[in-house]
């Protein structure tokens, strides 16, 4: 059994080493583990945070400020129209249903989220078994965490309609422009977002690039593994030189039709290793939910007991965070094809 001191914290900053099948060398995902620090990490903790909080400048009040959250929503497997769709996603993330949320997104993409939202639900939900159980931990020094997909999918409070363009009968782009809320210290943000409607079935549903999706996409160089990465979107901030529509906080514009990276995403989630994510993702759930009924059943005398007995996720953590890593060559191969060039860092 380890020291106590020595244990590992989901929530402390610290970099797990994951090698992807394209990697030459590790990269680091910020899951858990011991409380160490590189500083050529510094520039990518840096790059997360301003990617995913994406606050820029001061607040601007720019649209009626939304209510206070409803209880849950109504579960719906899609909706009967695009527009529909989009407005329920929004009363999910409005009202942290991240469950109804999550049936409002495209089936063909939720493979492709759900290791990054296991390893984020754990990494908090374990924190707070062991806070409650054992109280607070007298080792804990604080820490962030980096797997922010459960977060992006809840964080939209109301949208403003600016713009809907049809690509064909079964898919429509709408251009909104929203209220977030990342923080509960922090005001509100405003960004110009577009979403994907589809149709499949009867039903619609919706797409676009959450958490560590958007991180891909933006040319991360930790998920990517390059040098050398593939830029798809880029995020113009309110304090750059360029104006953003509705003088927005950010703007999220993708270097190629949103279709055609939906497109490929949907193929590349196909993938066994991506079958094989989805597998053990479900298999960590199942395995922490016994955790919780064994701790509240009183079978764990200790911290370390618990700890103990968490061993096993925390290592499915590790291969877990190299799931979105995993896209990066079929992707880049994919920009290349259609025109979009590396960028030498």
């Amino acid at each position: 059994m380890a020291p106590q001191s020595a244990r590992r914290q989901p929530f402390d900053v610290v970099m797990t080493m994951v090698r992807p099948p394209h990697a030459t060398q590790r990269i680091f995902f910020p899951v858990r583990g011991t409380p160490i620090m590189r500083s050529h990490f510094f520039s990518c903790r840096l790059f997360v945070f301003a990617l995913m909080v994406l606050m820029c400048g001061s607040f601007k009040s720019l649209v009626d400020e939304p209510s206070a959250p409803a209880d849950v929503v109504e579960l719906l497997d899609g909706a009967d129209s695009a527009e529909e769709a989009l407005n329920a996603m929004v009363a999910a993330s409005n009202a942290g249903d991240d469950q109804a949320a999550m049936l409002l997104v495209d089936p063909a993409i939720r493979p492709l989220l759900l290791p990054s939202i296991a390893i984020e639900r754990y990494a908090i939900d374990s924190f707070l078994l062991k806070t409650g159980s054992f109280g607070e931990d007298e080792n804990y020094r604080g820490g962030l965490l980096f797997h922010f997909t459960l977060r992006d999918l809840v964080c939209i409070r109301s949208i403003k309609l600016l713009e809907t363009r049809v690509v064909d009968d079964k898919r429509v782009v709408f251009t909104v422009l929203t209220t977030e809320n990342i923080n509960h210290e922090e005001n509100p943000i405003h960004n110009v977002r577009s979403f994907l409607a589809i149709q499949r079935s009867d039903r619609w549903y919706l797409f676009r690039s959450f958490g560590e999706l958007t991180m891909l996409f933006a040319g991360s160089l930790v998920l990517q593994g390059t040098n050398e990465p593939v830029t798809f979107l880029k995020i113009h901030a309110r304090c750059d030189d360029s104006e953003n529509r509705e003088n927005a906080d950010n703007e999220v514009e993708y270097l190629l039709p949103i279709e055609l990276v939906h497109e490929h995403l949907v193929e590349a989630a196909t993938a066994p290793e991506i079958k094989e994510s989805n597998q053990l993702a479900r298999k960590s759930k199942r395995y922490y939910d016994n955790i919780v009924n064994r701790t509240k059943r009183g079978d764990y005398e200790t911290r370390s007991e618990l700890e103990d007995a968490m061993d096993p996720i925390e290592d499915w953590a590790d291969i877990l965070s190299g799931t979105t890593a995993s896209l990066a060559p079929g992707l880049i191969e994919f920009a290349k094809k259609h025109g979009l060039k590396p960028e030498p860092n």
